[in-house]
């Protein structure tokens, strides 16, 4: 009886082992453990905040986005007794150039742009427990360039004290990525993105924006692995004050849509949600008469599925010519 106690304890303890050197040291399971192939999606949330409906006069217009976002997340692969507890920490500085043509179309304002990471930083650090008997740790780092994204059309409208943006992205797998390893800055699909966002500035200053989109993914061919689609929703809720400062609340909503599937999703389909709301400071004004903007906003996840759970950072200039 015992010594078929023990070849069975021996035996988990093989199982947990196997597990742990597949999860840990290879970029497979466990980075499928949750929604989205990496548990990240394409499109950064919290990028759209305060006037995010409000497409500026025709000209070429810079912005630079510094962005840090920390977290944690806690997988139960076989049972409570056995745990593993991840921290990721990502770093990236996102550099835009949009060009506002006079062109109209719809009666709108016809406009391009592109998005691109210029520089990543991705850490994670994953620890395993097993009853308290075995407690492993390993972590990781890596710095690449991201994907890029690209805004073929964006039509813009003012009508009165609405202001309308329909635009569509379209992102492409130019970044760092290899299927080898543990950590990636480009996640190595194709992406298709509607999106349209609205302003509200009535006359006493107070703004309402609202900023929504629709991912949708295309098959990693490394992975044979296809992230379901997405929906986010961003919003700003605030006051115009004196000499071009503005102060509010922003957030933002993701849920992922549909399934992922493809014979790289063994796991199942980890459908993620997430929903996050911080405090946001703008600045508006110009520099020898061009355009300048400073916007700083800080996000905390409140209600989170299958995802990592933690906050996040923006600091943005932008300058138009």
């Amino acid at each position: 009886m015992n010594r078929g106690k023990s070849s069975a304890r021996r035996r988990h303890v093989m199982i947990i082992l196997v597990w742990l050197i597949v999860s840990i040291s290879a970029p497979g399971p466990l980075f499928r453990a949750w929604s989205a192939e990496f548990g990240t999606g394409l499109y950064v949330l919290g990028y759209q905040s305060s006037l995010a409906g409000f497409q500026p006069e025709p000209g070429l217009y810079l912005r630079n986005d510094f962005y840090i976002y920390g977290g944690t997340a806690r997988i139960l692969p076989f049972s409570r007794r056995v745990e593993v507890d991840l921290r990721s920490r990502f770093i990236t500085d996102l550099v835009s150039a949009a060009y506002v043509t006079p062109l109209k179309i719809l009666g709108g304002n016809y406009a391009l742009g592109i998005i691109w990471s210029s520089v990543a930083s991705n850490f994670l650090r994953g620890r395993l427990q097993v009853g308290g008997v075995v407690d492993v740790s390993r972590e990781g780092e890596y710095t690449g360039v991201g994907d890029l994204v690209v805004t073929p059309v964006s039509l813009g409208w003012h009508l009165g004290q609405v202001h309308i943006m329909a635009f569509g992205n379209f992102y492409a797998p130019v970044g760092s990525y290899n299927a080898a390893r543990r950590l990636n800055t480009g996640l190595n699909r194709w992406a298709l993105e509607p999106n349209v966002a609205v302003t509200w500035l009535p006359q006493y200053g107070q703004e309402v924006s609202i900023s929504m989109g629709y991912t949708v993914n295309f098959e990693n061919k490394a992975t044979d692995y296809t992230t379901g689609n997405e929906f986010h929703l961003e919003f700003f809720l605030g006051q115009h004050l004196a000499k071009g400062f503005a102060l509010g609340l922003a957030g933002y909503l993701y849920q992922q849509v549909t399934a992922d599937h493809g014979p790289g999703a063994r796991l199942g389909a980890f459908h993620g949600q997430t929903i996050a709301v911080g405090p946001c400071l703008t600045f508006n004004s110009k520099i020898a008469g061009h355009p300048f903007g400073l916007n700083v906003r800080y996000y905390n996840e409140l209600k989170v599925k299958n995802r990592f759970d933690g906050q996040a950072l923006f600091g943005t200039v932008s300058l138009g010519f």
